[in-house]
């Protein structure tokens, strides 16, 4: 899926992979050893992340049930800890430097669009909740 800054009509990426799943939320970006700008994993519920075993630094885009960013966190290195977000429902984790080029900030409103044919979006997670 693809996933764009609303508020600021920015990309975060273009191959951004759900994490639902306990199992999947737990891999994370583990089985990652490349990690190019317009990757990225979505962790669907997720409030707190942890870097350890990363091998690249990540951005964090932190959003609430509506996709409205809640908290934002650049070039976290790996080992880190970044501890529980209350208002926080998922995170986005995307290559460091993404959140700057795409210049996130707090209060903007996330979209996440998966694609049908001919490359329209077909549904957004805020229409879906």
């Amino acid at each position: 899926m693809y996933v764009v800054n609303r508020t600021r009509a920015t990309y975060l990426g273009i191959e951004i992979k759900r994490a639902g799943s306990i199992l999947s939320r737990m891999l994370g970006l583990y089985a990652h050893r490349q990690f190019h700008f317009g990757d990225g994993v979505w962790l669907v519920p997720c409030n707190s992340i942890q870097t350890i075993g990363m091998r690249f630094p990540i951005d964090l885009v932190f959003m609430d049930a509506g996709g409205r960013v809640v908290r934002v966190c650049e070039n976290v290195q790996p080992g880190r800890v970044v501890w529980r977000v209350p208002e926080a429902d998922s995170v986005l984790e995307v290559p460091a430097g993404v959140v700057r080029s795409s210049e996130t900030q707090v209060g903007d409103t996330i979209g996440f669009f998966e694609t049908a044919k001919a490359g329209s979006p077909v549904a957004s997670r805020q229409e879906r909740v």
